[in-house]
This record gives structure tokens, C-alpha cells and sequence, in this order.
């Protein structure tokens, strides 16, 4: 008589099972890796679904909607937005927004048709884009008028949020159409916030 050999005696370990909030995340970060190509409106369910290697019908199991999924994404890339724009530790009061600057450049530079649709969005009245947008953008303005050492007033409030709106529009045109060099365009988004602030 065989005896079974000490390894198939051994039971297997048993397979790790995701958690709910690990399968959740794992899915926004493949919507995430998704968007430098894809709008996150033009994110296809059944797409996310093959990369996580689950079926369409579980992913509803953890995002009820499509609605709750892309608002997912949208909020986590609006996160990694702020986090890339946030000024560095330690670095100078006088180079605080130039930084910022050169580095929402480089953001829309690199994820021009997502930031877009993102903007667009907005503006078209999508509510979960819409709710996601302006709150990044109400965290930046208190950012910015902080590196400016400027009060917190409604008028400045209104001002550079209007400076915000004529960079997201003007970067945008020159990431599709540079008309201009880098640093002209830095130089340029700088001066007309000075002067707007200079009020």
C-alpha cells in the first residue's frame, strides 16, 4: 500500500480573501491608473472589472452606482492633485505659489484629457463632479491666500478663484498649443494673480 507522501498530506494555506475596503481601493486605483488615457466619465465598468480580475456584477457589490464609482475616483484624483500641489516643508514664503504653479503645469501637462473633463464637468453641472471640484478648489484658494499672506476676505476669495479659472483655461490652451515657453507662462499666470491681489 502507498502511503500519501508528507507533502500532499500538508493542506494547502488557505487563500487570503480582500477585504471589502482593500477590493474598494483596489478598484479606484485602477480607475486612477486608468485616467491619463480615459476620462474618468468614459471609464467602461466592465473594464475596471477585468483588471481587478472580478465580475461586473461584483463591483456593484462594492460601489452601488456607477455614480458612486466615478465619484470615487474623481475625489481620490482630486486628493492626488492636492497633495502634488501642497508646498514642500520647508520651502521659502517668496516661492510658495511659483512652485504651486510649475507644478499644476506639470499636473495638467500629464493628465491634460482627464483634468479637462474634470473642469468640464464642473462646469456642465454634473453634481458629483461639481461637489468634488469645488471643494479642491476652495482648498487651494485658502493655500494660496495664505502663501500670499493675504486676509481671508470675500473679495479676495472672488478674485483668486477667478485667477484659478483663467489658468485651468489658459493651461489647458497651451498644453494642446504652446504659444509660449514654460517659463513665460509661469511668469505670466504669476503677474496677472499679483496684480489681481495687488487691489
Amino acid at each position: 500500500m502507498n502511503l500519501p507522501s508528507e507533502r500532499s498530506s500538508v493542506p494547502d494555506p488557505p487563500r487570503l480573501r480582500r477585504t471589502a475596503g482593500d477590493r474598494r481601493a483596489q478598484l479606484v486605483q485602477i480607475g486612477l491608473e486608468l485616467l491619463p488615457t480615459t476620462p474618468v466619465q468614459e471609464l467602461t465598468i466592465d473594464e475596471v472589472a477585468r483588471r481587478a480580475g472580478i465580475s461586473r456584477s461584483l463591483l456593484f457589490h462594492y460601489f452601488a452606482t456607477k455614480r458612486e464609482y466615478y465619484t470615487a475616483v474623481t475625489r481620490a484624483a482630486a486628493d492626488l492633485l492636492w497633495e502634488h500641489l501642497l508646498p514642500r516643508p520647508g520651502t521659502p514664503p517668496d516661492e510658495l505659489v511659483a512652485g504651486m504653479l510649475d507644478r499644476y503645469v506639470g499636473w495638467v501637462e500629464t493628465f491634460r484629457e482627464t483634468h479637462l473633463a474634470f473642469v468640464r464637468g464642473a462646469a456642465g453641472g454634473d453634481p458629483w463632479v461639481s461637489e468634488v471640484y469645488e471643494e479642491t478648489r476652495a482648498r487651494l484658494v485658502d493655500v494660496a491666500l495664505a502663501a500670499l499672506e493675504l486676509p481671508d476676505d470675500a473679495l479676495r476669495r472672488q478674485l483668486v478663484l477667478a485667477w484659478f479659472a483663467f489658468t485651468e483655461d489658459l493651461v489647458g490652451q497651451w498644453v494642446q498649443e504652446p504659444t509660449m515657453t514654460r517659463e513665460e507662462l509661469l511668469e505670466l499666470l504669476r503677474d496677472v494673480l499679483d496684480r489681481l491681489v495687488a487691489r
